[in-house]
């Protein structure tokens, strides 16, 4: 860390994972919040939504397709899909679950899958960051006092 604070803070960097509709275990990280597909296996694969209620239970209906089926779907960024989700449901928004392998994952946050609407060929947007970015904008003002550097771990052992 720096003495002094910049005078204007950085951007922060972003990224949030999406999932294939239809496995857990395939996922990408998107940098991009304009983005609408992603590139898997050398192809563009489009983006949809995946809305989590307050419950934590997933939707791509409800009562109808959050972003359309098939010959009507259109894919979204980031904002859009976090938009059609309140559009179905005032209080959900893009699932933060992460995923839970245990018992059937159908239906399961945050990819929702076999919930309908043909989304298992897609990917689907989550509001969880990938792994290793910040969570968070970082703060306008310094701590107070600096954190004590980091320990190799041996400190105290013969």
């Amino acid at each position: 860390p720096t003495d002094t604070p910049t005078e204007t803070p950085t951007d922060t960097p972003w990224c949030r994972v999406a999932y294939r509709g239809s496995n857990l275990d395939t996922y990408v990280g998107v940098t991009d919040p304009l983005a609408t597909t992603v590139l898997w296996n050398g192809a563009y694969k489009n983006l949809a939504p995946g809305c989590c209620k307050v419950d934590g239970t997933c939707f791509r209906k409800h009562p109808d397709c959050v972003a359309g089926k098939h010959s009507t779907f259109v894919p979204t960024d980031f904002a859009q899909a976090d938009a059609a989700c309140k559009a179905k449901d005032p209080d959900s928004a893009l699932c933060r679950t992460e995923p839970s392998l245990t018992g059937s994952a159908k239906r399961h946050p945050p990819n929702c899958r076999r919930a309908g609407c043909g989304y298992d060929t897609l990917f689907i947007w989550t509001n969880i960051p990938c792994a290793g970015y910040p969570t968070e904008a970082p703060t306008d003002t310094p701590t107070e006092t600096p954190t004590d550097a980091p320990t190799d771990g041996d400190e105290g052992e013969d």
